[in-house]
Order: structure tokens, then C-alpha cells, then sequence
């Protein structure tokens, strides 16, 4: 997804100056001279206009270059409209330009939007949909006093809270294991899974993932069967690998057994009471593709299953098998002893998935144009401002700092990076010395 970033003031910082001498102050007539790049998701094209705020006159003009310039051809300076002139020999003042082109004049400070590539992921939400899911019930909210809840109450819960939150700055999909189709019955109808998502990866997908999935109330009519990870993966896998717009993919398989219904199986003992160790190898493949999975666990417990004909994989430590699979996944959790991420109650849950969304979310944002005045920028971050004070330690403040003295990236911490991955929302104003 491409979202626009609007750009006040283009030319001080796009084509490299503001008029006058770097260290000039405020003129005598009230020129105001600062760039805003800001993400507004619903800005159809690209303007450029001029304004004096002595006089509050403006002018505009339509523009289709996501470099600054007008993108109008030219070979006269008689061709283009306001505040462009005509790029001839590749130079507009100090600023390279391009040739034959409308660009702005870098001595005039005014207004232009621009738009730059914001990497939105598609991020697949691979859920479990066997019996177990509702058969089983946990703690919903950390409180021993209230009644328990079904896991698929509190998954469906949490998943209701991501694709909310995350709505606007993920392109969310979700696969179901096994599909809705799936029985309880000891055989390949409870193994069943669609060849496609239930729901393909789209920008603010939210409410179709939740309309799509079996109501927060479901009972065992509705959530049935094995646990057919490998083939949901699969399916999540073959969606992702068509996608070519080259933005970052992610999955997020969420389990809370051991996985069986293997493709191979010669029959319903191996089907049911065997380990699928051939999940691991996929999403091993997948992550040397560039997919990489994040594991994530329902009330998994660090045991040994018995030997014996009830459904699911024999002697099998579900715990160390997750662990394997989030390392083969590539992204596992900074934790040597629980490398996938474990819970054991809703909060948990909620807690695991926020922190993995947030990962698949960078706060590192980079500038283009690059600031030529750096100490004259101002960062607003879903409508609060964090002016031009730098912070000075990420991990326990709110606000913003450049991440070298490049000054080519910004990055946003506490508050300020957790509301920019909820709304994808970023003003950074450029503003020229003497301009206020």
C-alpha cells in the first residue's frame, strides 16, 4: 500500500534551500517556510501551491512526481504554472533536477505533496479451529472469581481487538485449520482445510476476518476437528508467494495442540495419533522465501502426551515442538526457554499477538526528502505533538529522534510508536530557519 506524504514548503527541503542565507531569520514581510510530510490515507493525488502568510494568498497546481517536481515536460520555464520553473541542464540552483521537467525553484519556500511508499505487510492470521478449542476452557481475564471461558472465546476476542487496532496499518488475511466444512470424526473429514484463505490477505480487512469467523459463542457444532496445521500453512503460504507488490509477509500460526492429520498418512492412526513433523520443514521454506511465522500457543503445557487412541499425537511434548517450529520460523521469541509465545489466559493472549503485531510494524520511518535543517523539525504522530525536542532514551519516553546524524530516518518511540502502528499516522514538519 502506498500512502501519501504531503510535503509543505517543498522546496526548502526537497530541492535543498529556503530563501536566503541558511542562518536567516524571519523576513520583514512574514514569509512562513516549513515542510510537512504527513500519511493521509484517503489523499487521492498530488498538489503544489505557494502561500504568503503576510497576504494568505495561494496557488496551486496538480503534479504527479513523487520527487518533488511538477512532472510536467518542459523546455522553457513559459510552460510551467506557479511557483516551477523549467529544468534544462539538470540543475536548479545547487539541486540536481530532471531534465525537461517542471521542478521547483529551491530559493522559494511553498507547499507541495508528494507521495512516498509506506510498507504496510500482509500479515496472515492462521488460526486453530479444532474440537479442542471449544471442548476446553481457560481463564478469560487473570481473575480465579469469574467463570472460565472456551479458548475460541478468547481467540476470537483477541482477534477482534487486532483487527481493530491494527486495522489501517496491516493488510490482514486468516486461513481457519481445519475449515468450517471439518466434522468430529475419526477421519479426513476432520482434517479437512480450504485450498484458499477464508479470508485473502486486503488493506483494512478487519471486519470481513471477523465476519468470517465462527461467533465468539461457538459451540462444538460449529468448531470441529483435528488439527491440520501443516495443510492450513499451506494454504496461507501459496496465498502470500502470489502476492507481488513487494511489501513485507508475515504469518501468525496460533495453536493449542500438537499437530496431525498428516498429508501422508496411510491411515486414521497415523492420521490422528502421529506428530506432522513435516510442519516444521514448511515453514522453515517459508522463512528462506522470506515468510517468516510467528509461533503463537494456547494453554500449552511443558509435558509428554500418553500413548494411546484419543485424537491426537502420541508421546509428544507440544512445547518442545512449538519451540522447534517458532525457530524454523525464523522469528522466534528472545526467551532460550519458551521460544514461541506461550499463554495461559486471554491477557496473555492478547499481550503475545499485540507484540507481535508491533514487530511486523517497524517505527523506524524513513525521510525523503532528507531535512536540510534537521533542528527545525517537528513530528505530530496521530494528532499529538511531539515538536522538535528529540528524545533521548527510546525505551522510556514518548516522542521521536533521528536514528544518526543522517538524519535520512526517524524513529518513534513509546506512545508515539504505539499510536503510529494503530493509525499509520505521521506529520513531520520541515520548517526553514526564522519561520516560527
Amino acid at each position: 500500500m502506498k500512502r501519501p506524504i504531503s510535503i509543505l514548503c517543498a522546496s526548502a527541503m526537497i530541492l535543498s534551500a529556503c530563501t536566503g542565507a541558511e542562518g536567516d531569520t524571519e523576513s520583514s514581510t512574514g514569509d512562513a517556510s516549513s515542510i510537512t510530510i504527513t500519511t493521509n490515507p484517503t489523499m487521492p493525488t498530488t498538489t503544489a501551491s505557494t502561500t504568503d502568510s503576510s497576504t494568505s494568498n495561494s496557488t496551486s497546481q496538480e503534479t504527479e512526481s513523487a520527487t518533488g517536481t511538477g512532472g510536467v515536460q518542459c523546455t522553457d520555464d513559459s510552460q510551467c504554472e506557479g511557483d516551477l520553473k523549467c529544468c534544462v541542464d539538470g540543475m536548479i540552483g545547487d539541486t540536481p533536477c530532471n531534465v525537461g521537467e517542471c521542478t521547483f525553484d529551491p530559493t522559494f519556500c511553498g507547499m507541495a505533496v508528494i507521495e512516498i511508499p509506506i510498507n504496510t505487510p500482509n500479515v496472515m492470521l492462521v488460526l486453530d479451529k479444532s474440537g479442542s478449542m471449544v471442548a476446553n476452557q481457560w481463564d478469560g481475564d487473570a481473575d480465579p472469581n469469574t467463570p472460565d471461558v472456551t479458548r475460541w472465546y478468547s481467540l476470537f476476542n483477541v482477534v477482534e481487538f487486532i483487527a481493530t487496532e491494527f486495522n489501517n496499518s496491516m493488510n490482514l488475511g486468516m486461513v481457519l485449520y481445519p475449515s468450517k466444512k471439518a466434522k468430529s470424526e475419526y477421519n479426513i473429514n476432520a482434517c479437512l482445510v480450504e485450498a484458499t484463505p477464508d479470508v485473502p490477505t486486503a488493506p483494512t480487512n478487519g471486519p470481513t476476518i471477523l465476519a468470517s469467523m465462527p461467533p465468539e459463542n461457538a459451540t462444538s457444532a460449529q468448531i470441529a476437528g483435528g488439527t491440520p496445521a501443516r495443510a492450513g500453512m499451506i494454504t496461507a503460504i501459496d496465498h502470500l508467494s502470489g502476492i507481488m507488490d513487494g511489501l513485507p509477509q508475515f504469518m501468525i500460526l496460533v495453536t493449542d495442540g500438537a499437530a496431525n492429520c498428516s498429508l501422508e498418512a496411510a491411515d486414521e492412526t497415523q492420521r490422528f495419533e502421529v506428530y506432522d513433523d513435516a510442519l516444521t520443514q514448511v515453514v522453515a521454506d517459508a522463512a528462506t522465501n522470506g515468510i517468516p511465522t510467528f509461533v503463537v500457543g494456547i494453554d500449552i503445557q511443558d509435558v509428554t502426551s500418553e500413548a494411546k487412541q484419543d485424537g491426537n499425537p502420541d508421546s509428544t511434548n507440544t512445547f518442545q515442538k512449538l519451540n522447534e517450529l517458532a525457530v524454523a520460523g525464523g522469528v522466534p521469541k528472545n526467551d532460550p526457554n519458551e521460544q514461541f509465545y506461550n499463554s495461559q489466559n486471554q491477557i496473555e493472549l492478547q499481550d503475545a499477538l499485540t507484540a507481535i503485531a508491533q514487530q511486523v510494524l517497524p517505527c523506524v520511518i524513513d525521510l525523503n526528502p532528507v531535512p536540510k535543517y534537521p533542528d527545525f523539525v517537528e513530528v505530530t504522530v496521530d494528532g499529538v505533538a511531539y515538536g522538535k525536542t528529540q528524545v533521548t532514551d527510546c525505551a522510556s519516553e514518548d516522542g521521536w529522534k533521528f536514528v544518526d546524524d543522517t538524519y535520512m530516518q526517524i524513529q518513534l518511540c513509546g506512545q508515539a510508536c504505539a499510536d503510529f502502528q494503530g493509525s499509520g499516522s505521521l506529520d513531520a514538519q520541515y520548517k526553514c530557519p526564522g519561520s516560527g
